[in-house]
């Protein structure tokens, strides 16, 4: 990039238009309010022209290279064409400028770090700071560093589809098996008549004996399982005693209405109300076993129960442990 020069220059910025005056100051990286008017735009481009160290950009030249060959230098060249390079226009900092370069470029590629420090130290040297080739170099070095990240793992991956590929080649590939030994057969020998007949007996034998503790273990399993039933039978309550406690001989409902029934029929009979105790006779004339009177009285007493919960009976008692009265309803 070539030196600034100082601008000696008159500006006449009044006979300027704004459109011009903004592009003036923005080539001179001169920030202007967005609301300023035109004259608030002259002051200030006026007191920044005005100063001595003020460099008007706009006045710049390119400075191009021009080499010619088999033309002898003149030396009536230009001052831009015997300026020297710059450091960024020499390598290994050339690489910087440009991506496709960099990415041939060894130093830029395996010692990325260090150039780039070097670089901006070289720049930071310099009379004028170059503010556009250091962003140039820094999105390059930016760029470099993501492919070269990436490069490495697109080169691991290879490696490991390598790898992995040669792990499903060895588990999956077929090896020949090594012979095995043969055992040596032994020789057959001809069995005599009397080793025959001793063979079959043995068989035989062998045969009946496993006959015979077959037999031996069903009949012990059946003689167990007879043992078993008469344990049941003897263990059996007196048969009137199952008779109550199954209550086998009627349900449970034909049960609450053959009480239904006699209750009604014996208080049609006496002209009055009964009781508990009344009904209590009647058992002790019908069961004459101890056994059988205690469970009827226990039947009489559950569908007593029930019916008056059914609104079929009224029950009432005077007093704890005493007799209650029986109703109809």
């Amino acid at each position: 990039m070539p030196e600034e020069t100082k601008n000696e220059k008159n500006y006449n910025f009044k006979e300027w238009t704004v459109a011009e005056l903004r592009e003036f100051a923005g080539t001179n990286n001169i920030t202007i309010p967005s609301k300023s008017r035109k004259k608030d735009i002259i002051n200030l481009l006026e007191e920044v022209a005005s100063h001595p160290d003020f460099i008007d950009r706009t006045q710049e030249e390119d400075l191009e290279e021009e080499l010619i060959a088999g033309v002898e230098e003149d030396p009536a060249l230009s001052y831009k064409e015997k300026m020297e390079l710059k450091f960024w226009q020499k390598p290994p900092y050339s690489s910087l400028l440009d991506t496709e370069l960099a990415k041939d470029s060894n130093i830029a590629f395996y010692d990325l770090a260090s150039l780039v420090d070097k670089f901006f130290d070289n720049m930071l040297n310099e009379n004028l700071i170059n503010y556009k080739i250091s962003g140039i170099a820094l999105k390059t070095s930016a760029s470099l560093h993501h492919y070269k990240i990436s490069s490495i793992i697109k080169e691991e991956e290879q490696i490991q589809k390598k790898e992995e590929l040669e792990k499903f080649r060895t588990s999956h590939s077929r090896s020949i098996p090594k012979t095995l030994p043969q055992p040596i057969q032994p020789k057959m020998l001809i069995a005599t008549k009397d080793e025959l007949f001793e063979a079959m007996r043995s068989a035989i034998i062998e045969t009946m004996q496993n006959k015979e503790k077959l037999r031996r273990r069903r009949m012990r399993r059946e003689h167990l399982k007879q043992q078993k039933i008469q344990k049941r039978s003897k263990a059996q309550l007196p048969k009137e005693l199952l008779k109550h406690i199954s209550g086998r001989e009627q349900s449970i409902e034909e049960l609450h209405d053959s009480w239904y029934n006699r209750i009604k029929a014996k208080i049609n009979l006496d002209g009055k109300d009964t009781s508990f105790f009344d009904l209590a006779h009647i058992i002790k004339s019908e069961e004459p076993s101890d056994i059988g009177r205690r469970f009827a009285f226990v039947r009489m007493f559950l569908a007593l129960m029930f019916l008056s919960t059914g609104n079929k009976l009224r029950l009432s008692q005077e007093e704890d442990f005493k007799d209650f009265g029986i109703k109809l309803r």
